[in-house]
């Protein structure tokens, strides 16, 4: 028994009906999908990309060479040696006025120390306050003698030991010459002026005091008396 050409188009209808009915529940879930979706990962994302720009690159970190302080301190650990440098210098300001040599090779050790004390193994457990009050002592240090901001530890280190070898041997010219690095903004009679008459620097002194009692518990370089 056949059916009537009415009947078949009724359920072609229904069949139509019933498929668009379906399409539009389909879509409308894959939209509500796509919007939970969105909503989780685009917080994710934002989290990334939001810790990446909270790394910051590892201090710039240089070496004094080392044969820098010659024969006076023979046997003694280059780092040991140039932390106490730097502690000496900095807690004795009056005995560095007119010695631009011992201020440049205090300077040094202080960009040195600071440096390494932050990336080297060696210090890893080093009091995390140590190393950031060294850092801060160094950009401090390095905004008063006027070095160019970034400029690379080991340039700075290099052109300070060339100064201060120069002026132990007499020879201005050539400490000029070191001091006209491009790490340096002053022209180089101002900068050796102003090594030759550095101010005293508070946290510099306390930085490199404090770095001293932790390398040597219950001793160290003490913080001067303005000496």
């Amino acid at each position: 028994m056949s059916l009537g050409h009415g009947a078949v188009n009724r359920r072609e209808l229904q069949k139509k009906e019933v498929f668009g009915s379906f399409l539009q529940e389909r879509t409308a879930f894959l939209k509500k999908s796509s919007k939970k979706l969105l909503f989780v990962c685009v917080p994710l994302l934002c989290a990334g990309l939001a810790g990446c720009a909270l790394e910051t690159p590892s201090p710039s970190t240089g070496y004094l060479p080392a044969s820098a302080f010659g024969g006076a301190v023979i046997g003694e650990d280059p780092s040991m040696a140039a932390a106490n440098d730097a502690a000496w210098v900095f807690a004795h300001p009056g005995r560095m006025q007119g010695q631009p040599a011992q201020m440049a090779m205090g300077i040094a050790s202080l960009d040195a120390m600071a440096g390494q004390f932050s990336t080297s193994p060696r210090w890893e457990r080093m009091d995390a306050l140590v190393k950031l009050q060294m850092l801060r002592a160094r950009s401090r240090v390095r905004r008063i003698l006027g070095v160019r901001p970034g400029a690379p530890s080991q340039a700075v280190i290099d052109a300070l030991v060339a100064a201060a070898r120069a002026l132990h041997r007499g020879d201005e010219r050539a400490a000029l010459t070191a001091l006209s690095a491009p790490v340096f903004i002053h022209p180089p009679r101002r900068s050796l002026a102003l090594l030759a008459h550095f101010p005293y620097v508070p946290l510099a002194n306390h930085a490199t005091a404090f770095a001293s009692q932790y390398l040597y518990p219950g001793g160290g370089v003490d913080q001067g008396t303005m000496d």
